[in-house]
């Protein structure tokens, strides 16, 4: 029932009558005024200025010469780093009335936008003193313009295992979510190497992974986005040219190919190295003709990248392999209006990681250049900077060491291996691949999947292949199925010798095993990077092999066990044989003509093979197969090109395209992507068959549509 309208009214005289208590007082605190006093970096244990970019260093001679006042201005921009940035800072509170607050006390928290700050809750927040706070500000990935928030906030809670820790957190108490920021501090603009270039040796995240970015700028703009290269002269300051290397059904590649060249780093400071550095630079000493030559003997020179004062080749840096300037753009759908070597002036989207394959997602660009508008005969005038780079086994990330390791047979299979990484979705080579003679299904419960496998150490063991799952138990069913996989992908046991691929795995993704090239001479299209990986004999004539007194000698390398398989190649015509340490060579043995690739296995007491020149003085070269695989996708790029393939099939054709297949060797261009979970981890994607060349078997053709190699 309804209140009666007098009942009403008496309710509301009796609350007017009522005493209301008053709210708490608002508490006088308004803002922060936040002053950015430095920024800084670490390497090891030292604290060193951010350094600043190269433009601003030339105008002021040095790094330490440069001004501080004028550094993190818009003219004179901090790098951006490749670890955390340091901002030490101080921050005042102020008042409703614009004033110093001195009675502020409480816990502030921090923000570097954009950035990221530490995992670590106590570097998240501070104490003010009487409306003070001075603290040092951990981010990670600043760049562009960037300020420092602080906030009468409680930091943004980071989980550890589902739980906060409690005492990574200041006493609980209430705020106003006031705040100030800092003045711009300019960082140096966004490039596909900054997206790209990890701050530590792990190669499975770009360090802006999550973040939207924009990389170039508009001609509208005014401003043009140039290089800032501290290790690399002949860059610093270009443009950056960012080409289309090639289309693909879901996006594009693109890379930058003014980029810097970067120094190789050989270590991470906490124990982790690179197996086989890049070899340095060489140092050059200039001529007077106004040419050059390398200094051999210490005499006065200049590297030939950093330009550093040298007097031999040591003194010089190693760079990586690539420079870090490319990246995957993922449109979803294949790209209108684009063509492979167009030109771009900008490039946006959110940086996201697809099985550690860094790639931009919800994309968009504009195109300084479209090179289909040329004339044909100019189509490839960007492109052609883009040059691919030969995969080999110091890439692959392997000792210069004569034996090789439990990994050496899957190509960049350690996640440190910032050399792959460097090139990650740019153009590379592999050379004389082989394809596999034999694809296995080991999904034998038919789900669609097979385990992948890692290498482990058990306890008073070598290492081996075994399951991931380190913390659980391995089903029996996942284990029959990982033994089938890796026997197969690395070549073990009833595959010992055999290039196999699994077959779910090439059915569900199109991805296949190809073995790279053996060591041997580099003019051969083998292997030069590891030379303890190869032995030279040198097979001389006998002084009265002229007149018939007297064979030519013979001439022998030892060391090899059963299982070994070799590449033999010579520079004149020999004769070889396989045997034991005391093999000779004969004239009634085996011949091997110079240019060609003879590959033995040794088994049984075999140890050794012994070489006897013909008619000319012959250096014979054998280099020791890690049978290093990486994988391959050639479905786009060569539909008709079929690698399960039967060399019995009932049909003839296809019986002998198989054929020519698997007796051919192959040179291939593609593109480089990783897949961690994959086995090998990194994959070649080629453009088109053109990508594809190849070197015909004794007395066969190349498989169609591939051509030979000129």
């Amino acid at each position: 029932m309804r209140p009666t309208r007098p009942l009403c009214a008496a309710l509301l005289l009796a609350l007017a009558g009522c005493p209301i208590e008053p709210g708490p007082a608002p508490r006088p605190l308004s803002s922060f005024q936040v002053k950015v006093l430095g920024v800084f970096e670490r390497v090891g244990t030292n604290r060193n200025p951010l350094p600043v970019v190269a433009p601003c260093v030339a105008l002021y001679g040095s790094q330490a010469a440069v001004p501080s006042d004028i550094k993190g201005q818009a003219g004179c921009r901090y790098v951006i780093p490749r670890g955390e940035a340091e901002f030490d800072i101080k921050a005042t509170a102020l008042g409703l009335d614009g004033e110093p607050y001195r009675d502020f006390n409480g816990s502030v928290s921090f923000r570097v936008v954009p950035g990221d700050l530490p995992n670590d809750l106590r570097a998240r927040w501070a104490m003010a003193n009487f409306g003070e706070i001075e603290a040092t500000v951990r981010a990670a990935h600043p760049y562009a313009e960037a300020r420092v928030w602080v906030e009468d906030a409680p930091p943004r809670n980071i989980y550890d295992g589902g739980a906060v820790d409690p005492a990574a957190l200041p006493a609980s108490s209430a705020h106003t979510y006031a705040s100030g920021t800092s003045e711009i501090v300019y960082f140096a603009d966004q490039t596909l190497q900054s997206l790209q270039l990890p701050g530590e040796l792990d190669n499975r995240s770009s360090p802006f992974a999550g973040n939207f970015v924009s990389v170039g700028k508009n001609p509208s703009s005014g401003a043009t986005l140039l290089q800032n290269c501290s290790d690399d002269p002949a860059r610093n300051g270009r443009e950056a040219l960012m080409v289309v290397t090639g289309l693909d059904p879901s996006g594009f590649f693109v890379t930058d190919i003014s980029a810097c060249r970067v120094k190789e780093v050989l270590a991470d400071g906490i124990g982790n190295t690179v197996r086989t550095a890049e070899p340095p630079e060489p140092c050059w000493i200039a001529q007077a003709d106004g040419g050059r030559e390398e200094s051999v003997d210490g005499g006065a020179g200049k590297c030939g990248i950093s330009e550093k004062t040298c007097t031999r080749r040591g003194d010089c840096p190693g760079y990586s392999p690539g420079t870090f300037a490319s990246m995957f753009v993922y449109n979803y759908n294949f790209p209108d209006n684009l063509d492979e070597g167009d030109l771009l002036f900008t490039l946006a989207g959110g940086v996201q990681e697809f099985t550690s394959t860094t790639q931009l997602v919800f994309p968009s660009w504009s195109t300084a250049e479209r090179v289909r508008r040329l004339p044909q005969a100019e189509w490839n005038k960007w492109l052609q900077y883009a040059r691919p780079y030969d995969l080999n086994a110091r890439t692959c990330g392997q000792d210069n060491a004569a034996l090789p390791f439990l990994t050496d047979s899957l190509c960049g299979h350690n996640r440190r291996n910032m050399k792959m990484e460097s090139l990650e979705s740019g153009l590379v080579r592999i050379r004389r691949a082989r394809f596999p003679r034999k694809f296995e299904n080991c999904d034998f419960n038919a789900n669609g999947s097979v385990p992948f496998f890692c290498e482990t150490k058990p306890p008073n063991e070598d290492w081996q292949w075994s399951t991931c799952s380190f913390d659980a138990p391995e089903p029996e069913a996942d284990r029959v199925e990982r033994v089938c996989n890796h026997d197969c992908v690395i070549g073990l046991n009833k595959n010992a010798g055999i290039i196999c691929s699994e077959q779910t795995t090439f059915r569900g993704f199109g991805q296949y095993v190809v073995e790279l090239a053996p060591p041997g001479p580099s003019s051969q299209g083998l292997d030069d990077a590891l030379p303890l990986r190869m032995q030279t004999a040198v097979a001389r004539l006998s002084p009265g092999a002229d007149a018939g007194m007297a064979p030519n000698p013979s001439v022998r390398l030892t060391g090899y066990g059963a299982g070994a398989e070799v590449a033999i190649t010579c520079s004149k015509p020999a004769r070889y044989k396989v045997g034991g340490a005391l093999v000779v060579a004969a004239e009634t043995d085996l011949p091997i003509a110079p240019g060609q690739i003879v590959r033995v296995g040794f088994s049984g007491t075999d140890s050794a093979i012994a070489f006897q020149a013909v008619d000319e003085q012959a250096t014979c070269t054998v280099g020791l197969n890690a049978h290093t695989r990486i994988n391959l996708i050639t479905r786009d790029a060569v539909p008709e090109l079929e690698p399960d393939c039967s060399e019995v099939d009932p049909d003839e054709t296809r019986a002998r395209q198989c054929q020519y297949l698997r007796g051919a060797e192959f040179d291939i261009i593609g593109h480089l992507r990783q897949a961690q979970p994959a086995r090998p981890r990194w994959i070649v994607i080629p453009r088109a068959a053109d990508d594809l060349c190849c070197y015909p078997g004794p007395g066969m053709e190349c498989p169609r549509p591939i051509q030979p190699c000129q």
